[in-house]
């Protein structure tokens, strides 16, 4: 449980996304995209990559297509979600905060559930205070239902303007903080568990950069950071 507890606090921000100056810009800047991310635990260690494929559906709308493989390249799933532009803001689907691959240790799980948007206003600077988001989702394997996941999302703040370097290159990013907390309950048994989360993400590529995860006592869990933009 431990080890899959990790593996979703690292993925919590893989699909965190700034806005364009409007719809159809970010639509079109969206549409082909591939970016490739790295998942380390506390000592650097590689854990997992990621690779995330966006597609246009439609004027408002890009689909969100993600891979996952572990550390020895082996596949351990993939999941779906969506990215609304509402003219202000960008609405991320909070499923895909929750890849399905990401429950590897209970087989390859599907998630599903009704849709609910996590908000990236398109005026973000430093000090302001962003909104919350909750979601339930529920986990099934091969149709049989195995339990349920409850996210709570809170206390986001966008803290400073950074500069952060990776592999991809170097990009200004806005450093955001929350507290994210999740429950499983599987057999009607609930398993808490609460984390911190710091992200960074740049305007300039319409995505977050790198990722953070702490335990709420404040020791380090893992870091996920961008190797790679196509």
């Amino acid at each position: 449980m431990k080890k899959l507890m990790f593996v979703l606090l690292c993925n919590l921000a893989f699909c965190h996304v700034a806005i364009a100056q409007n719809c159809s810009q970010f639509v079109n800047k969206a549409d082909g995209k591939k970016l490739s991310y790295v998942s380390l635990d506390a000592k650097g260690k590689l854990q997992m990559t990621a690779v995330y494929l966006t597609t246009k559906k439609d004027a408002s709308t890009v689909a969100v297509h993600a891979t996952i493989n572990d550390k020895d390249g082996k596949s351990i799933g993939a999941g779906d979600s969506e990215m609304i532009c509402a003219g202000n803001a960008i609405k991320i689907d909070m499923k895909a905060f929750i890849p399905a691959a990401t429950m590897k240790q209970y087989g390859n799980m599907q998630v599903n559930g009704e849709a609910k948007y996590l908000t990236y206003p398109s005026d973000l600077k430093p000090g302001q205070t962003l909104d919350d988001g909750s979601v339930t989702i529920s986990l099934n394997n091969e149709g049989a239902a195995m339990g349920d996941l409850q996210m709570n999302i809170i206390n986001r703040k966008v803290e400073t303007a950074e500069t952060v370097n990776t592999k991809a290159g170097n990009f200004d990013c806005f450093k955001i903080t929350y507290d994210a907390t999740t429950k499983i309950k599987m057999m009607g048994i609930g398993i808490p568990f609460s984390m911190k989360v710091t992200e960074w993400y740049s305007p300039e590529l319409g995505r977050f950069v790198k990722s953070e995860t702490y335990h709420k006592n404040g020791k380090l869990l893992g870091t996920v950071v961008l190797d790679a933009v196509n």
